[in-house]
């Protein structure tokens, strides 16, 4: 009798030890860091934004466009956020003037959203310099993107290249017509929903 009593003491002890270890958060465990290239549509006026997803870490397909499924969408270098004029979700988003790494915390302070077609929560000036001659762009260095998702999940995003391609993801030069450009970012997501990075 005090043998099994001394065992089944033993076993929850150690079962609310575990318990206790597993509601303590660690915010690095859950963090889903990686670079990905992601090929967008290379027209400035016309076609479908090509749809990214933190959470799937890639693309979504256009026809999820009203849903919660993706956060931010791309065409050319125009950039649309999953909210208000651009889609149903509750993305929002800031360019802060900071490092990636740098970047520890989504401080809950001067987040935006698309408000009309015309006025974009991210304008390129902001975070790429056009050159006008060859008519490319470049992400300007130590700018990072900070997201709160559609679903309410946290984000940054550091754009590290912008090339213009075809539509095989092949390199073009101007004059050549790009018909994709071909984006590489590295990005942090913060999968249980903190704002820590």
């Amino acid at each position: 009798m005090k043998k099994s009593m001394l065992i089944g003491a033993t076993a929850l002890v150690f079962l609310m030890s575990s318990c206790k270890k597993d509601e303590t958060p660690d915010n690095k465990v859950s963090i889903n860091e990686k670079t990905v290239e992601f090929l967008v549509n290379g027209s400035g006026r016309f076609g479908n934004y090509t749809l990214f997803s933190f959470a799937v870490g890639g693309g979504v397909p256009s026809t999820d466009s009203n849903s919660t499924k993706w956060d931010f969408g791309i065409r050319q270098a125009t950039i649309i956020i999953n909210n208000a004029s651009s889609g149903p979700g509750s993305a929002f988003v800031k360019i802060v003037d900071k490092p990636f790494q740098e970047v520890t915390s989504a401080k809950l302070e001067n987040f935006k959203y698309d408000t009309s077609v015309t006025q974009r929560a991210i304008k390129l000036e902001e975070w790429a310099d056009y050159n006008p001659t060859a008519r490319t762009f470049s992400p300007i260095a130590g700018k990072t993107f900070v997201f709160v998702t559609a679903t309410g999940r946290y984000a940054k995003l550091e754009m590290l290249k912008a090339e213009p391609t075809d539509d095989n993801g092949s390199p073009v030069i101007p004059p050549t017509i790009p018909t994709k450009i071909k984006y590489t970012f590295r990005y942090a997501y913060q999968q249980n929903g903190t704002t820590n990075f």
